[in-house]
């Protein structure tokens, strides 16, 4: 990851020791700080590849979506790039699973299902795929494969949305 991602993620797992140290009535004076600096940049280090604007274009988006903090839209976008949070899963009305933690830039969440003929895994609106089993039809062996696919699949969304040519001279926040 940037130099600017790792830095915001630090000043925000320093600040999230200290509230939770404050909420223990324990002193922040005797925090190892460089236990936290260094497990943070391990945890970037591990996050899916995001350029700084398109980053920054994805917690702007959130922000006006959500209307909440700059600093909640931050934390928003490192849990959408984070591989190594299991996914999480609530039922879909339609027989799949919705999947916490993948957002597309309209606001929409991601969702999987192998509620299909031949009961495997797709990406329930995989622009890629025309019918089931032509070009373009892609299905994964399990549903947390699937999951993680759709996690990259919004991530090229995302990316596709702030480097679009309509957007260009638009300032991202």
């Amino acid at each position: 990851m940037t130099t600017y991602l790792t830095a915001m993620a630090i000043a925000v797992a320093v600040r999230d020791l200290c509230i939770h140290c404050a909420s223990k009535g324990r002193p922040i004076e005797g925090l190892y700080l460089d236990s936290v600096v260094a497990q943070t940049m391990r945890d970037t280090a591990a996050l899916l590849p995001c350029p700084d604007d398109v980053f920054q274009g994805i917690a702007g988006a959130i922000v006006a979506q959500n209307h909440c903090t700059a600093t909640e839209a931050f934390e928003q976008v490192l849990c959408m790039l984070d591989t190594s949070r299991s996914p999480g899963y609530s039922r879909w009305r339609h027989g799949g699973w919705y999947v916490h933690g993948v957002r597309y830039p309209s606001g929409a969440c991601g969702c999987i299902s192998s509620n299909y003929p031949d009961k495997k895994w797709r990406i329930v609106c995989d622009r890629r795929r025309q019918d089931l089993n032509a070009p373009g039809d892609v299905t994964f062996r399990s549903r947390e494969e699937a999951a993680r696919a759709e996690q990259v699949l919004a991530l090229q969304a995302w990316v596709e949305m702030v480097r679009s040519p309509a957007d260009e001279g638009r300032e991202h926040p």
